[in-house]
């Protein structure tokens, strides 16, 4: 009996192994995590690692088109394509925490760096501030930077014990999301993407948008644009409005289209919206071409020789 039930425990463990594994979701550091305030109900980031490697984000840095990173560089002597694995962005609606995983190579030499730009440097605690009154940075252990709002980021750094609901849900939000994304993006709670009217048609989007229960968004840069994004309404009527809101901006879209720009139109034809009861779900997809001819539409003029 022994036997059998040996060679059943192996001949299940077999199978187990032999099933195919369900994909796992996007996953913080677990130090970074750490430092993510409770009240947050939107979480923004972008795997710089991943990010570096694509053929857009080449194209831009070649170009010299993304001259925030440039300034970051100057500031912090920290090179993004090298020294940074990860950024995120918490908000709890109010302020706003920036958080990066980072390789420091000499901190000391950052710290300095730092100091010669003009910030101050501020014991609290076990953790040391450079900035002012204003904002500040905090380095920890070499592989976390912090910055913020200075009275922000020490209530982040005290640790005080807090209501932590939000951040649980927006945490198991960003566990659905797929961890091969470059960008990605995750909201709870009812919230307004822009100033709207309290009265007329209009108004009644507040009201749909305050019925958003959450909010996730990934980009994939690999080859061209991929955006995938996903707003669950509290009720299915408030969804279906929002999903006729989007589809009318994408006819507008179409319909305004310049005659002597068809290539738009390939524009507005990779984007699909569908409703699943109260979930509505888009999806665009910019070709690698599709995007060529954006990036040479902002293009400056060159002078006249």
């Amino acid at each position: 009996m022994r036997q059998w039930l040996a060679a059943a425990a192996g001949l299940s463990l077999l199978l187990a192994s032999c099933a195919p594994q369900q994909p796992k979701g996007l996953a913080l550091d677990a130090t970074i995590e750490r430092y993510i305030p409770g009240d947050t109900v939107v979480l923004a980031g972008a795997n710089v690692e991943r990010l570096v490697a694509t053929p857009l984000y080449r194209r831009l840095a070649g170009e010299r088109k993304i001259p925030q990173l440039d300034e970051f560089a100057r500031k912090t002597r920290l090179d993004p394509e090298k020294d940074i694995q990860e950024l995120l962005a918490a908000s709890n609606g109010k302020d706003a925490i920036m958080m990066a995983r980072v390789r420091i190579r000499d901190e000391k030499a950052v710290e300095a760096a730092l100091e010669k730009e003009g910030a101050a440097r501020t014991p609290f605690g076990k953790y040391t501030l450079f900035g002012n009154g204003e904002g500040a940075v905090v380095f920890i252990n070499g592989s976390i930077a912090l910055a913020g709002r200075t009275e922000h980021l020490k209530t982040v750094l005290s640790g005080a014990k807090e209501d932590d609901s939000r951040k649980r849900a927006i945490l198991g939000e960003l566990a659905k999301l797929s961890p091969e994304r470059q960008l990605w993006a995750v909201a709870i709670g009812g919230f307004a993407p822009m100033p709207l009217p309290e009265t007329g048609n209009l108004a009644n989007l507040n009201r749909v948008f305050q019925s958003l229960q959450s909010v996730t968004m990934t980009v994939d840069l690999a080859n061209g644009v991929k955006l995938a994004a996903t707003g669950v309404c509290a009720r299915e009527a408030d969804a279906k409005q929002l999903k006729d809101m989007l589809r009318g901006l994408i006819g507008f879209g179409r319909l305004s289209t310049p005659s002597d720009k068809p290539e738009m139109l390939r524009f507005f034809d990779g984007i699909q919206v569908d409703q699943a009861g109260g979930a509505v779900n888009l999806h665009a997809n910019v070709p690698a071409d599709m995007v060529d001819y954006f990036l040479k539409l902002t293009e400056k003029p060159k002078p006249a020789a």
